[in-house]
C-alpha cells in the first residue's frame, strides 16, 4: 500500500473506533461494532477519489 492509502485507511479506522465507544448513538450494535471497518473502506474510497483528481489535473497540464 502506498503511504497515502494507508494513512486514509487508518484515519477511517480510528474514526470508526470512536463510533464503537459512543454508546449514545441510536445505531444497532452490529453496525456500531463494524464501524471501524466501514471507516477503513471509506478511507480507501476517499484516497481513490483524491488520486483520480490528481491524475486528471496532471493530464490537463
Amino acid at each position: 500500500m502506498s503511504r497515502t492509502r494507508l494513512r486514509y485507511t487508518m484515519i477511517g479506522f480510528i474514526i470508526g473506533v470512536f463510533f464503537v465507544y459512543m454508546k449514545e448513538l441510536p445505531v444497532a450494535d452490529g453496525v456500531r461494532f463494524a464501524a471501524p471497518f466501514y471507516g477503513a473502506g471509506i478511507g480507501l474510497l476517499i484516497d481513490g477519489i483524491i488520486l483520480r483528481v490528481r491524475q486528471q489535473k496532471g493530464n490537463e497540464k
